[in-house]
């Protein structure tokens, strides 16, 4: 039996995010130096600012092993209850959200947050979610059903 899941990856898709495909540097910094483990803090840094080098980091996505993990929790419920729960336990009203991905159709885009999660939940390429200014994440991993939030951080 062949996946009846609509292809989401065609040109048309592209032309629709393609204007707002623009690294947001400052973003990716900023979600290194709040979840990522001090020790590779630097390194990723280096990588997030180099166009050259930035694949070094996003390459690390499908299995990242650097998260302050007590500050994510995993994903058991519908994702898109526990974004949007998330969002609103950390006053977040953003209806976008930056995408950091595996997937070059939409890393490096700002869209929205229902259909950012329709193209990340199940197809498990590395990607996090950025919300607000880099106040909660949300990650997909390679593995089926890696997926954590970041928590409630009041």
């Amino acid at each position: 039996m062949f996946d009846q899941r609509p292809r989401r990856f065609g040109t048309i898709y592209k032309s629709i995010y393609s204007d707002s495909m623009t690294q947001n540097v400052d973003l990716e910094i900023k979600v290194i130096e709040r979840f990522v483990v001090k020790t590779k803090i630097d390194r990723y840094i280096q990588f997030v600012s180099s166009p050259k080098n930035r694949q070094k980091f996003i390459l690390d996505l499908a299995h990242f092993k650097h998260f302050k993990w007590d500050l994510l929790s995993k994903v058991t419920g519908i994702e898109t209850n526990v974004i949007f729960d998330t969002l609103h336990q950390n006053d977040i009203s953003d209806k976008t959200c930056y995408v950091i991905s595996e997937n070059t159709n939409i890393d490096k885009s700002t869209i929205d947050i229902k259909e950012a999660i329709q193209e990340v939940v199940g197809y498990n390429m590395g990607t996090i979610l950025v919300f607000g200014n880099a106040d909660a994440i949300f990650y997909e991993g390679e593995s089926a059903k890696t997926r954590f939030i970041s928590k409630f951080l009041g």
